[in-house]
């Protein structure tokens, strides 16, 4: 016969009062208060560190936690991004022919700034002539005036311990004579160059006119040889593409910058039509095959982000800017192949490259009239709109048929942002902007435009207000 047990219970040790009920205990609210206020604090360093994270492992692309917490990015994102928000690379093409061993000094054969707007999803390449004449860093709180291609050399080869050597160097220079501030860097010479190109399987570059070299060299040693390239669309390979970047004979530097950024438009086209950005670890794959022969500061981690930024961007959406038509020959005062910089165009030209990407993806064309008896005023205003980030491409200027008594903005085609931005620049209220739709559009029903910009007989207070001093 089974009978049941009493429940054990360890009996208490000498000296040990016996223990309470476990079923009445009583929590100290106090220890509960502090775990739970730990736990939150926790939670809130991890969502501010995985924030920052995403920011800068998936620029434009965060995840949205819909909510704005002090060091928090709530994943929320501007329509454009300023100079400081963008991701700016400065890229740097090595004079180091295929042979030369890769601690001989070299200068820069090409230097562009690559700027992406993660927000807008462009991006721009402001190309800048190696010959032009700059402030560089002396290495001791100073400034020595040269061409900006020497940046580089001076900094890995001249200078003792220059912080960031080379590249250090050449950052700073541009920062300091453009207030470009640079986020990363790529240097690659031509064995490089040629690699990468032949990797996507060669380019298909549009030649705008004849060029040639009776006698080019890319390697030490070589025997030159005669190369030259006919209008019309032409495959290249790495080898050919470097040879097309880098003729000088029968042109001047101004046209090679023109070729190299049809190189680089043509690359960054195959590269996307091969789909090597989807998925990103195609994109790792290519980048990691080449880390080791190109110089940058780019780590692994980043690459799948960019690569789905640059996707996302497209070629269809990248601007190619040169400062070649804000310089000029120094002359018999220079020693040497020196240009010189007209600053206030260099400025402009800056402007069209680091202005409002929203702009820029609506792409609109601005139709400008002077409906006044003022003679030029829209001449004036068309340069004061391309000081704002306006592409003079994008600008067409004309006469009103009539005398119109006030500013207006239409807007044709919907590419509203543009034309609010453009009353917002001549100081205009937002009723001035009117649609298509409008009794006044009718007059220019034949136009090219998608916004029509109408200079009225107020535009003369708005040109004071906005043009600057001659």
């Amino acid at each position: 016969m089974s009978r049941q047990r009493e429940p054990f219970e360890r009996p208490p040790r000498p000296g040990q009062e016996p223990s309470e009920d476990r079923s009445g205990r009583r929590f100290n609210p106090l220890l509960i208060a502090g775990i739970a206020a730990f736990a939150m604090a926790a939670f809130y360093v991890l969502l501010v560190v995985v924030t920052i994270a995403d920011d800068i492992f998936l620029p434009g692309n965060e995840i949205g936690i819909g909510v704005n917490l002090p060091g928090v990015d709530s994943g929320d994102n501007p329509g454009a991004a300023d100079i400081d928000e963008r991701i700016n690379v400065l890229f740097m093409g090595l004079d180091r022919r295929v042979g030369v061993p890769e601690q001989t000094a070299a200068r820069t054969d090409s230097v562009f700034v690559l700027t992406i707007d993660p927000f807008s999803k462009t991006a721009a390449v402001f190309s800048i002539p190696r010959d032009l004449l700059v402030e560089i860093p002396d290495g001791s709180g100073g400034y020595m005036q040269d061409r900006i291609n020497v940046a580089w050399e001076l900094g890995e080869f001249t200078y003792d311990d220059y912080p960031g050597g080379g590249p250090g160097l050449a950052i700073d220079t541009i920062d300091h004579n453009f207030g470009i501030p640079i986020d990363h860097y790529v240097i690659l010479d031509f064995a490089d160059f040629i690699a990468l190109v032949d990797e996507v399987g060669g380019v298909e570059i549009d030649v705008p006119e004849y060029v040639a070299d009776s006698s080019y060299t890319d390697c030490e040693g070589c025997y030159p040889y005669a190369i030259e390239f006919f209008p019309g669309v032409e495959h290249m390979d790495g080898q050919t593409a470097l040879a097309y970047a880098r003729i000088r004979k029968g042109s001047n530097d101004f046209e090679r910058i023109e070729r190299q950024q049809l190189v680089i438009q043509a690359a960054a086209e195959k590269a996307l039509s091969l789909d090597v950005f989807v998925p990103p670890t195609n994109a790792l794959d290519l980048y990691k095959k080449f880390k080791d022969a190109v110089q940058t500061d780019i780590s692994d981690l980043r690459i799948p982000g960019l690569a789905k930024l640059a996707q996302q961007v497209g070629s269809d959406n990248i601007r190619m800017v040169s400062l070649a038509s804000a310089t000029y020959a120094c002359g018999s005062e220079c020693s040497g192949a020196v240009l010189l910089a007209d600053w206030d165009k260099v400025e402009e030209l800056k402007a069209q490259v680091f202005s409002d990407g929203k702009i820029q993806a609506e792409g609109a064309v601005v139709d400008l009239r002077n409906g006044t008896e003022e003679p030029g005023l829209a001449q004036g205003i068309a340069g004061y709109l391309q000081s704002q980030g306006i592409y003079p491409e994008d600008l067409l200027v004309g006469d009103a048929a009539q005398v119109h008594n006030r500013t207006i903005v239409l807007d044709l085609n919907g590419k509203g942002y543009t034309a609010e931005k453009l009353a917002e620049w001549l100081s205009l209220p937002s009723g001035r902007v009117l649609s298509a739709s409008a009794p006044e559009a009718a007059e220019f029903a034949d136009s090219a435009g998608d916004i029509v910009v109408v200079l009225g007989s107020d535009a003369p207070v708005v040109a004071a207000a906005v043009l600057p001093e001659s």
